[in-house]
């Protein structure tokens, strides 16, 4: 016969592993709580250099006709010397006319087709090749083809490789959060962590890790790490594959490019999906990794990476705790207080103060706030995504997002006061 509680008819073993697992989720919620109070920090404006950098700017665009012309024409108007750094539009299985669009408004093009290596991480797989064949340029710099970008951007990048880091990743803000719901909670969500954990865990000298967009890698670290993506989101697998290396990704909260969130809760699910799914591609394989490393070389900063990549499994771990839990509770009348209750409420309270927080440090414009009452909903919408995320890690199916708004750097600027 099992052992039960003294008062509780729940099994001795069910109740020690429930504790076992709080325990756990009890770590890692101090990990994920403390760090963003670095994040409270006045941070250092990057020291200005004089340009000797020479970049090129890579932008993959897959039928981005509408978008594209904005994005190039504010990369060429970037308060960089022109002979220091050439934009390269790379044309990936386009079937409109993203390639004319692009060279009108004064880009280089690449125009590619291969249906069998589809998708953003081979587009740059193909375009590093050429690049780094080349060996004329200090750095490589890529941006998304929604993107519009501030004029500051290559300056900054400049300081960060003289300063001698390889691997930068930008701010990512949002140039649409007033079109709907879900692009202001979207947007919410980006100004959230860029402050609360890339800029809290860059000033506590750990490692950021890329966004896709607005990063910078010097092509010394791309030939010494290799671009080889196998999973849907490359940029995460680079920045693990990276610091397995030695290359540490560094923050840049002064580097700012503008990214179009989606406009409807549908689309901003397809999109979450696919970068659930590759989180969970790259937790199965650079998680042990970098645990091991962080162990073996007694490097803190190789293990907290590891650490990082455990989110995944701490947000499907703390739901099942707490739905175990819930049936803990009506069966063997446990108390809820032990089962996760205080861990939600702090979660539910901490999905307004952060954003809200984040917004008043960032001087973010107040018209979204009328959106922060739906941000939990955004939010907690990732529950169920990293659930799906981890159970179709073996898709590795690339699905394109389409984008419409077009708007000019000059038109954000005036409305948003962004510099």
């Amino acid at each position: 016969m099992a052992m039960t509680l003294p008062g509780s008819a729940a099994p001795l073993w069910v109740v020690s592993l429930m504790h076992l697992l709080e325990w756990v989720l009890v770590g890692y919620t101090g990990y994920v709580t403390l760090i963003p109070l670095a994040g409270f920090t006045t941070r250092r404006e990057s020291r200005r250099f004089a340009p000797e950098k020479r970049f090129a700017v890579v932008i993959p665009a897959h039928n981005e006709r509408v978008v594209i012309g904005n994005l190039v024409d504010c990369c060429l108007a970037m308060d960089y010397p022109h002979e220091l750094f050439d934009v390269f539009v790379i044309a990936d299985n386009c079937t409109d006319d993203t390639a004319a669009v692009s060279e009108q408004h004064g880009a280089q093009v690449i125009e590619r087709t291969n249906m069998r290596r589809r998708g953003k991480g081979f587009a740059l797989a193909d375009a590093f090749h050429r690049l780094l064949a080349a060996r004329s340029y200090d750095a490589v710099v890529v941006f998304d083809a929604d993107n519009l970008v501030a004029p500051n951007f290559l300056q900054v990048m400049n300081a960060e490789l003289i300063a001698g880091r390889q691997v930068i990743q930008g701010r990512i803000d949002c140039k649409n959060p007033d079109d709907t719901w879900v692009s202001a909670t979207f947007g919410m969500s980006f100004w959230t962590s860029n402050r609360f954990w890339f800029l809290a865990k860059h000033n506590l000298g750990l490692s950021a890790a890329l966004g896709g967009t607005g990063m910078c890698m010097s092509t010394e670290a791309l030939r010494a790490v290799g671009w080889d993506p196998t999973t849907l989101t490359e940029d995460l697998e680079f920045s693990a594959k990276a610091l397995l290396a030695g290359y540490k990704t560094y923050w840049s909260h002064d580097a700012a490019i503008f990214d179009e969130k989606p406009l409807t809760f549908a689309q901003s699910w397809r999109q979450r999906l696919r970068w659930a799914q590759g989180q969970a591609q790259v937790l199965s394989v650079y998680l042990p990794r970098l645990l091991w490393a962080g162990i073996r070389e007694h490097n803190l900063v190789k293990l907290e990476g590891g650490v990082a990549l455990f989110q995944p499994f701490y947000v499907i771990l703390s739901t099942s705790v707490f739905g175990v839990g819930l049936l803990l509770a009506h069966f063997w009348m446990v108390p809820l207080v032990q089962l996760g209750i205080p861990f939600w409420v702090g979660m539910a309270m901490a999905n307004y103060v952060m954003p809200a927080a984040a917004m008043l440090y960032d001087k973010r414009s107040g018209r979204c706030l009328r959106f922060l009452i739906l941000y939990p909903v955004f939010m907690y919408s990732w529950i169920p995504l990293t659930w799906a995320g981890v159970l179709r890690a073996r898709n590795h199916e690339w699905a394109h997002t389409a984008h419409s708004r077009a708007i000019a750097y000059a038109e954000l600027v005036s409305r948003e006061g962004a510099g």
